[in-house]
Formats: structure tokens, C-alpha cells, sequence
């Protein structure tokens, strides 16, 4: 008895220590991209520290743009929900990865929505393979939440399937404590 019950925790014990190592390190998807995060700071996009911004227990991939109108109304209930969030205790995090034509929309995106979240560098979002593989495929925006694993949480398809996602992620967040 004790035998099968080991070999059957044996995966699940593992499995957490994973989790474990990866919340410690942080995100498994987003940090290999850290030295290519920017944030707005006085009007311009500078580097971004990202250590903090790592260790969430959740981050919210955020595929928009500027030019998009249903991006354009969705940003403001997302920016909502980022600030709403202790400051000191972050549940979650967005990280933008535009797609927008030029560096300069996505400049312009970012202001004008108030982001205070980073993004990846406009001239790194092509050759992020790894981060585009969550993306929806059904047009922005498309929100895709994952753990510190990279496992796919929630995902959405359009605006109206992206606020669906923002309150699932809050039921999520009550349910996990997070």
C-alpha cells in the first residue's frame, strides 16, 4: 500500500517542487526575455528591471495595439484591474507585447492608456517565437494568463472574451490566495 501510494504522490511531489524552483527563479516563459522589457518613464520606453516582476504568481500576456479600436477599449478596464492591486503585493502581472506597425505606436499605445506595466522592446516582438506560441491566433486583443510554469491558464479570443478573462483571473485569484 505504501509502495502504490509513492509512486503516485512521486509525480505530484515533483511536480510542485518544479512549481516551486520556478516561482523562485521566476516565470519560466518571461525570463529568458528580461533584458528586452521596457516600461514608460517620463514619455520614452527605458529598460525594465524585471526580478520583481518575475516572481508573480501569475502574468497576464497582453497582444494589443493602438491601432486596434476593441484594444483601445478593452486597455482601460485592464490598466483598472493592474491598479487596483496592492502595490507592495502584486497578484498579477500584463506584459505587453505590441502589435503595433512601429515602435513609435506602440510608444504612443502605452501612453495614451496610462500602461504602467512593461512591455517587450518593439524590435524584440518578432523574434519572440516563444511568447508568440501564446498568442490566440483570433486577432487582439488576446490576453493569455500563465503560471511561473508557463502553463496556459486562461486565454481569450476578442474584447468581449478578454474581460471574461480579467474576472476569471479574479475568481482564480481568490481560489489559489494569490
Amino acid at each position: 500500500m505504501k509502495k502504490q501510494f509513492l509512486l503516485l504522490a512521486l509525480p505530484l511531489l515533483l511536480s510542485n517542487q518544479q512549481s516551486f524552483q520556478a516561482a523562485e527563479s521566476g516565470n519560466v516563459v518571461v525570463a529568458p526575455h528580461d533584458r528586452d522589457l521596457v516600461v514608460l518613464q517620463d514619455d520614452k520606453l527605458v529598460s525594465y528591471q524585471a526580478a520583481q516582476f518575475l516572481k508573480v504568481p501569475y502574468i497576464i500576456l497582453y497582444y494589443g495595439a493602438g491601432w486596434c479600436p476593441d484594444c483601445r477599449r478593452f486597455s482601460p478596464t485592464l490598466v483598472q484591474a493592474y491598479n487596483q492591486q496592492p502595490k507592495d503585493r502584486k497578484r498579477f502581472e500584463v506584459l505587453l507585447i505590441s502589435r503595433d506597425k512601429t515602435a513609435d505606436g506602440m510608444l504612443k499605445f502605452m501612453k495614451t492608456e496610462k500602461m504602467s506595466w512593461p512591455a517587450l522592446a518593439f524590435e524584440k516582438v518578432e523574434s519572440a517565437q516563444d511568447l508568440n506560441k501564446y498568442y490566440s491566433g483570433h486577432g487582439i486583443p488576446c490576453l493569455s494568463v500563465i503560471n511561473p510554469n508557463g502553463k496556459l491558464l486562461l486565454q481569450s479570443k476578442n474584447d468581449q472574451d478578454a474581460t471574461e478573462i480579467l474576472s476569471d483571473l479574479q475568481k482564480l485569484l481568490k481560489q489559489t490566495g494569490a
